[in-house]
């Protein structure tokens, strides 16, 4: 049997233009759930519903359905709403078994990312006035959407309205000005409003695209040659050498840094009134030497390789340039440019 506790907190809703939806509120106060459920049935399919009665009447249907432990019902009924509504939040304080369906709902809607909206699509370029607006809704997971409402104001002239039907996600519809104001709305099969872009109050503006800036043809076309040139050989090689010289040079010079900081050690170790070293044992004042010996003899190689490796690369590099051979009556002439 079912009691008052299921329903922790009274219900606050405001008035709605749909005359079904107050009667099914105050029959779930009254915790009569078979006849708000036929109530909300009828209050759904009544055509033109705006945005919010359709939300309200959705998280209701959820809830009645979840008190007559109908979970499925009540979880198709929370997704319709939250696809809608992502942020939406349940008017009332309920006993769990409407909360968890809500939440599974909630969850669905995460992870595939259902949430309906529409967008505006694009203007063409190129196009001196304004001809047509198009929107498109790029998620539809659950096929609600059948209509776009188009409120258009075309160069001053009063609003006008135009439904487009929603073919493969996208609605479009003809106008021509210099400057179009407008807004849309996504309806479903029933014309109830599900989604809105823009609104009377704050509608958009479409206006031509300016056109693009001239390039000159004969400058585009050598950058594409340019970026379809294949690289030289040698460039190659250039790059591999410079790359060597780089590494080799860094690799000197913490050698080098090991040598002057093995030195250091012995060379400010402690001395007596004698002048004899006492902060070093023999032994570490020779380990100390021969480490400061060898770390040099690294950073020198290391240097010269990096030094030879970075001449190589350079020469690489100049032999990598584009060169012309051409004939002349003086002989055999080479052009090209250095980089």
């Amino acid at each position: 049997m079912l009691t008052a506790t299921l329903l922790l907190a009274p219900l606050a809703w405001g008035e709605a233009p749909n005359a079904e939806l107050p009667r099914a509120r105050r029959l779930l106060e009254s915790l009569r759930y078979a006849e708000a459920a036929r109530a909300l049935d009828t209050a759904r399919a009544q055509l033109g519903n705006d945005r919010d009665t359709l939300l309200d009447i959705l998280e209701l249907q959820g809830v009645v359905a979840a008190m007559l432990q109908q979970p499925a019902k009540a979880r198709a009924a929370f997704q319709t709403l939250l696809v809608l509504a992502p942020d939406r939040q349940l008017k009332g304080d309920y006993a769990p078994r409407v909360v968890t369906p809500f939440f599974e709902a909630k969850a669905w809607v995460t992870d595939q990312q259902a949430v309906l909206r529409l967008e505006a699509v694009p203007q063409a370029e190129g196009t001196p006035s304004v001809e047509s607006l198009s929107v498109r809704t790029p998620v539809d997971l659950l096929k609600l959407g059948r209509t776009v409402r188009f409120h258009l104001n075309e160069a001053g002239a009063r609003w006008r309205e135009q439904t487009s039907p929603l073919l493969e996600g996208q609605a479009s519809v003809a106008v021509r000005g210099q400057q179009v104001r407008w807004w849309a709305e996504l309806l479903d099969e029933r014309q109830a409003v599900l989604s809105t872009l823009g609104s009377a109050t704050a509608p958009l503006t479409a206006s031509p695209p300016l056109p693009p800036a001239f390039t000159p043809q004969a400058s585009r076309a050598e950058e594409e040659a340019l970026e379809k040139a294949p690289s030289s050989p040698w460039r190659r090689a250039a790059y591999v050498c410079l790359g060597v010289a780089v590494g080799s040079g860094a690799a000197g010079g913490y050698f080098g840094l090991r040598s002057r900081n093995a030195r250091a050690d012995v060379e400010g170790a402690a001395v007596n009134d004698q002048g004899l070293t006492t902060g070093l044992t023999q032994r570490e004042a020779y380990a100390l030497d021969d480490r400061a010996r060898s770390n040099a003899r690294l950073a020198n190689i290391l240097f010269g390789v990096a030094g030879a490796t970075a001449l190589a690369g350079g020469t690489f590099w100049v032999l990598g340039a584009p060169v012309q051979v051409s004939a002349t009556p003086a002989g055999v002439v080479l052009q090209g440019e250095l980089p």
